[in-house]
């Protein structure tokens, strides 16, 4: 038997077993409070659906307090809620009405209205209404939850098509038809699209279809002035309609033959806080309205558009910084002079770092900070990409965590907070993986934080044993409110700190990382007794003999500090 059915049975014998003129069950609107009749037996059938507004009459009353209420004379009781009379001619002479609640959540009410041949309500007859509250709520409730799982399972089930298209899928245009074919067959809708919107032409761009006719798919650009795209777009809102000529007062482009219902759903897309498209439905092929599972599914959908519209872009604007050869120069003299020279020795430590960018220009650096507590702090990093946007991407980043060491030295506080800042600068899905480690002579002491970056090295004198270094914590740039743990090292006399980015690796195992992190440690380890300039002066003067574009995979980049 279906809910509304099984609701109907609970509300004739609650009516008869009570005496009752009329009984109604009233549900509560999740997002207002208020109460809705569901259900009616007796009486007038016309108020289903209509509204008691949240806290008014005695419905309203036993809602809020969630006890059962008794009221025989209700034309002397101030709380009566006389609208629902008034517009459907009725009159209400006593009212008995109890809460229904299921594991403390209360689903609505159920009233009984005029009891027949006697005064009034008795307790009895509430005790009898409670019981059978009871059982229409545990009914209400088993629906819900297999309505919920239903619905997830649905979900789920579109999601997981869309991303396994997503995923084995090339990262160009042809991406985006894969999509929209998988949303539509998913959503089971007769029709969809995917428009980007072109800031230099202030239109938009229709980038794949479903199910639309060739003249209208053949038609590249739209609009945005009095079409519901550019509607949604000035809004921020997503648009979903039963029937767009009754519903949409905003002009609109014209609902041709094609389109078998007016009901249709369109939600923006964004990167970051910039719309820059809508995904739009339209045509269910089971002809019923569209509701908030797919306004979700699409939403996600969304996300997942923008992440490769902005990978599509930032490949596109890769491929044209490469031409620009002069600007390529001047970014690689101004990046050789960013890096610092490193001293020899700083706080009696032994130091020596090196840096070779893959190309005429890099991602990766490194820098240091003396602090006045006798306290210093090195740090390696490298920027995701190659040429002038890494290399501008690499200052900007570059000037954030040299700025912040001025207020905060230790590693987590440092990375958080250079991470928020960094991610606002961030364009195009650029971001930063970094290490940073603080160094206490006095105490001797390493504190380090690790931004997505590769473990570093330390090797222990003594024993000549390999200690890696690590933190939890996300790339600078791809999240707004990251966290990064910081963690403790004591260090010994002789010891030494390696710290490099994935170029060295690359480099030194011919592509093979792991391979190139055992030759790095080997030779350290034969090195021990050597100056860390010299031993990475080894190779400095067998890089800058080499073609770097031929040879280096990567950028090379590495520190090291001897104790």
């Amino acid at each position: 038997m279906e809910l509304p059915e099984l609701l109907t049975v609970i509300l004739d014998v609650a009516k008869d077993i009570v005496n009752a003129e009329a009984s109604s069950l009233l549900l509560t609107d999740p997002k207002s409070g208020d109460l809705i009749f569901n259900i009616v037996s007796g009486g007038k059938k016309e108020i289903m659906g209509e509204k008691v507004p949240k806290g008014s009459g005695i419905a309203g009353t036993v809602a809020e307090t969630g006890k059962p209420l008794i009221v025989n004379d209700v034309r002397n009781d101030p709380r009566h809620f006389d609208e629902i009379d008034k517009k459907f001619s009725f009159t209400t002479k006593s009212i008995l009405c109890v809460p229904m609640e299921m594991q403390g959540k209360l689903l609505g009410v159920l009233e009984a209205v005029n009891a027949v041949d006697r005064e009034g309500f008795s307790d009895w007859d509430q005790e009898l209404l409670s019981y059978i509250a009871e059982h229409a709520a545990i009914a209400i409730f088993n629906r819900m939850l297999y309505d919920d799982l239903t619905s997830r399972i649905k979900e789920l089930t579109a999601l997981y098509d869309i991303s396994q298209s997503i995923s084995f899928a090339d990262p160009d245009e042809s991406i985006f038809k894969k999509i929209i074919i998988s949303l539509a067959e998913s959503l089971e809708v007769e029709k969809a699209s995917i428009l980007f919107y072109d800031n230099s032409r202030q239109k938009f761009i229709l980038t794949a279809s479903y199910g639309l006719p060739d003249y209208i798919a053949d038609q590249i650009e739209i609009n945005t002035g009095d079409s519901i795209s550019g509607f949604v777009k000035e809004s921020g809102n997503t648009l979903i309609v039963s029937d767009i000529g009754n519903e949409v007062t905003f002009p609109y482009e014209k609902r041709e033959r094609f389109y078998k219902t007016g009901a249709f759903i369109s939600t923006p897309i964004r990167l970051k806080n910039e719309i820059i498209g809508v995904l739009n439905l339209a045509d269910k092929k089971n002809g019923l309205d569209f509701t908030s599972f797919d306004h979700q599914v699409i939403s996600t959908i969304g996300t997942s558009i923008a992440g490769i519209y902005q990978e599509l872009i930032y490949q596109k604007k890769i491929k044209s910084q490469k031409r620009l050869s002069q600007e390529i120069n001047i970014a690689a003299e101004i990046q050789r002079k960013i890096l610092p020279v490193i001293p020899l020795n700083v706080a009696g430590h032994e130091v020596g770092a090196f840096n070779k960018p893959a190309k005429e220009i890099g991602g990766d650096f490194y820098d240091l900070f003396k602090f006045d507590d006798n306290k210093y702090a090195v740090l390696v990093a490298d920027v995701s990409g190659k040429g002038i946007p890494a290399a501008l991407f690499m200052g900007t980043a570059r000037n954030i965590l040299r700025a912040e060491t001025r207020f905060n030295n230790q590693p987590g506080r440092l990375l958080t907070t250079a991470n928020q800042y960094i991610y606002q600068d961030s364009e195009h899905g650029m971001f930063v993986t970094a290490f940073y480690m603080l160094i206490d002579p006095h105490n001797n002491l390493l504190y380090y934080g690790n931004a997505g970056h590769n473990d570093q090295i330390l090797i222990r004198a003594k024993t000549k044993s390999v200690e890696k270094l690590n933190a939890d914590g996300k790339a600078l740039g791809l999240k707004l409110d990251s966290r990064y743990e910081e963690r403790a090292a004591i260090f010994e006399h002789g010891d030494v700190v390696l710290l490099f980015t994935d170029g060295v690796l690359e480099y030194l195992g011919s592509g093979d990382i792991e391979k190139g992190e055992n030759t790095l440690i080997q030779k350290a380890i034969d090195k021990l007794d050597y100056h860390p300039s010299e031993f990475i002066g080894t190779y400095k003067n067998e890089l800058e003999k080499i073609d770097l574009d031929d040879e280096v995979i990567d950028d090379f980049t590495i520190l090291s500090i001897k104790f």
